[in-house]
């Protein structure tokens, strides 16, 4: 192929990419809106209701929930929903920092649905994050 038309092509290629990963960003940030965002305030209205200090943050990329007891004065998890790039797409992916009673602290990744398992972001719900949170902060309970 003539070089000239090699480069057209990889000009043609880049931008049907950028496309593509502006669609998928697009479609993860209003995953965050629509799914992640609301099921972590809630859980963070409920922990607030149960004694704890609790404090929601969106960022473009992740929305993160942290969660403290003693009054806010020690952080007890730090649970984010943030993005994991796969070949077909990107999938939502459970980043968490839990500090336990014996203040040991782990820290976590895991998909939203088990490892092996085909499913889209179309596939997560606001209940597979909520179950996930829960989860996770059984863990600071040493369970």
């Amino acid at each position: 192929m003539d070089s000239w038309k090699q480069e057209l092509e990889d000009i043609f290629l880049s931008d049907s990419q950028a496309s593509r990963a502006e669609r998928e960003n697009a479609r993860f940030a209003q995953f965050l809106r629509e799914v992640a965002t609301p099921a972590l305030s809630e859980i963070a209205g409920e922990m607030r209701r149960l004694g704890r200090t609790a404090n929601v943050r969106e960022a473009p990329a992740s929305t993160i929930l942290t969660v403290y007891r003693n009054h806010g004065q020690m952080e007890e998890i730090c649970y984010s929903v943030t993005r994991r790039f796969v070949n077909d797409g990107i999938l939502p992916l459970a980043h968490v920092r839990v500090v336990r009673t014996n203040a040991r602290t782990t820290t976590h990744e895991e998909p939203f649905h088990p490892e092996g398992t085909l499913y889209t972001i179309d596939d997560v719900t606001k209940e597979d994050v909520i179950r996930s949170f829960l989860t996770f902060y059984r863990m600071t309970k040493g369970q």
